[in-house]
């Protein structure tokens, strides 16, 4: 159940963790918050901006729900029903969590602006907008700072799943395919990516088992003669 509205005076700094990180940075204090509210300008800003953002990264992860089949995979055996395609666990836990984050914190203003508030769907766009509506009641509210923050941590999880980082490559040595002289590399950080792709030239090939040891053979015979 949400808190009651608080009739204590407001604080007179920002309740955001962002402006607690930048005072430990170095800066001399957290910012002011504005007057009728919680929340500096900046933070203020920032959390209207997350919830406006909110529909269009949640629609877009929807993409990355099903991760992508390995190349070169076993072939089909025919009469046998194919294996449903691998689901992204950090899509669907960062998509779930938005519509329970959010539905939370309009719950909170419905609590604090009263009854006649109609409640939103269930759905991120209408919950997102909702909330954007009533950005000024969440930065007047004694949970203004929790609010501002965890709204951040549920944008910054779609825009992973959206647009994750790429892991960085170790050179395996050159490819092993007849022909091909591309670089083979695998992800240092191993995961998904290395479950999924496996060792892969610059070129596109995928190396088997056989083929990676091969190359693991063929880059100790180098090594050994370099230190001969």
């Amino acid at each position: 159940m949400a808190a009651p509205m608080s009739s204590r005076p407001l604080p007179a700094q920002c309740a955001s963790s962002r402006c607690r990180r930048a005072a430990r940075a170095g800066v001399p204090r957290r910012r002011p918050a504005e007057p009728d509210a919680r929340l500096c300008g900046p933070c203020r800003r920032t959390l209207a901006a997350d919830l406006a953002a909110l529909p269009a990264l949640h629609r877009e992860s929807e993409q990355h729900l099903v991760l992508p089949a390995r190349q070169g995979g076993l072939a089909r055996v025919t009469g046998h029903r194919p294996d449903p395609p691998p689901v992204s666990d950090a899509a669907l836990e960062a998509r779930h969590d938005a519509v329970v984050r959010l539905a939370s914190w309009a719950r909170l203003v419905l609590d604090a602006a009263g009854p006649a508030k109609a409640p939103p769907k269930r759905t991120v766009p209408e919950l997102a907008a909702f909330l954007g509506r009533h950005v000024p009641v969440l930065a007047a509210h004694p949970a203004a700072g929790a609010a501002a923050d965890e709204i951040a941590r549920v944008a910054a999880a779609l825009r992973l799943v959206v647009a994750p980082p790429k892991p960085d490559l170790v050179p395996l040595g050159r490819c092993v395919e007849p022909g091909c002289e591309a670089e083979v590399t695998l992800p240092e950080r191993g995961g998904d990516d290395l479950v999924l792709r496996g060792p892969m030239c610059g070129a596109g090939h995928v190396l088997t088992p056989r083929q990676w040891l091969l190359l693991n053979r063929r880059q100790s015979m180098s090594e050994a003669k370099e230190t001969a």
